[in-house]
């Protein structure tokens, strides 16, 4: 592989969406697409900065993707359901209807 990419707006479009399908792509164009995108968005065309930052946004969602979201992760713990036998169910009603009533 040559050391420049291809980095007309359509090459560019077809990297977006190598990237956002997931598609195999080889490490060399992984390791030089920012080097080229960063030229592309300080020389480049208005319509190529453009076509370059929709694939830096495809990079940055695709990492994002690739790590857990905190939020995701801290919210672990379970419901505890406590199995409740027919005749107890309506002890269980009237309980939770004086509950209720105490509240209004």
């Amino acid at each position: 592989m040559t050391n420049e990419l291809p980095a007309k707006r359509g090459d560019l479009k077809r990297y977006e969406q190598a990237i956002r399908h997931g598609w195999e792509m080889p490490d060399e164009i992984y390791r030089a697409l920012p080097r080229v995108l960063t030229t592309i968005l300080a020389k480049g065309t208005a319509r190529e900065q453009v076509a370059a930052a929709r694939v830096l946004a495809q990079l940055h969602a695709q990492n994002n993707a690739d790590q857990p979201r905190l939020s995701m992760v801290a919210h672990k713990h379970q419901h505890e359901v406590l199995p409740v036998a027919a005749g107890d169910l309506n002890d269980r009603r009237r309980e939770l209807l004086a509950r209720v009533a105490a509240i209004r």
